[in-house]
């Protein structure tokens, strides 16, 4: 009887940092708000890693979005900044936007649907996609002054400016029947 073994490690229990994921429920902030990041140790094997360590939470530009030792992110003034979550020396980044008061609208994306499923803004405003971690497009309708498509994208956010008055719609092909309207006054 030959009896044949296989030497390596569980996928599950391998405890190994190779990645740390870095999440937030949103994507772009107003200035006064706060969203509260998390970050979670994975494995080669994309598995997370329970008890991995403690986490040391940093931001690139601290004067836009602040963080605390907990991951809760403060907006403190328009632009971006990379939040960063550091365990057993392993770092991930999530992209937070901050939009100042009264420029612009954000669109969220919750399951299949836009919300608000209509935004209205000035020409020159911009209009910010918030993309969670379920991929989506936003597709414009062909018309005059329709801003670039966004292609497939997840953990982003991603603006568009609009330099035309008018209506916009837009669909996202990859969930049929997932429609939005920006409208664009002058």
């Amino acid at each position: 009887m030959v009896l044949v073994a296989c030497q390596g490690s569980d996928p599950v229990s391998s405890t190994a940092v190779a990645a740390v994921q870095v999440t937030t429920p949103t994507g772009a902030l107003r200035p006064g708000q706060t969203s509260q990041f998390t970050a979670v140790a994975v494995n080669a094997y994309g598995y997370e890693i329970a008890g991995a360590g403690s986490v040391t939470w940093i931001s690139s530009a601290p004067l836009v979005a602040s963080v605390n030792e907990s991951g809760l992110v403060s907006a403190l003034a328009g632009g971006t900044a990379s939040i960063s979550a550091t365990i057993q020396g392993v770092t991930g980044t999530r992209v937070v936007t901050v939009v100042p008061v009264g420029t612009g609208a954000i669109v969220t994306m919750a399951g299949n649907s836009f919300i608000p499923f209509e935004v209205f803004i000035r020409v020159g405003e911009p209009v910010y996609f918030e993309f969670p971690q379920l991929a989506h497009n936003v597709i414009f309708n062909a018309a005059a002054g329709a801003p670039a498509d966004i292609q497939q994208t997840r953990n982003a956010t991603v603006a568009r400016t609009f330099g035309t008055a008018g209506r916009f719609l837009y669909d996202c092909t990859l969930h049929p029947g997932m429609t939005g309207a920006v409208t664009v006054n002058p």
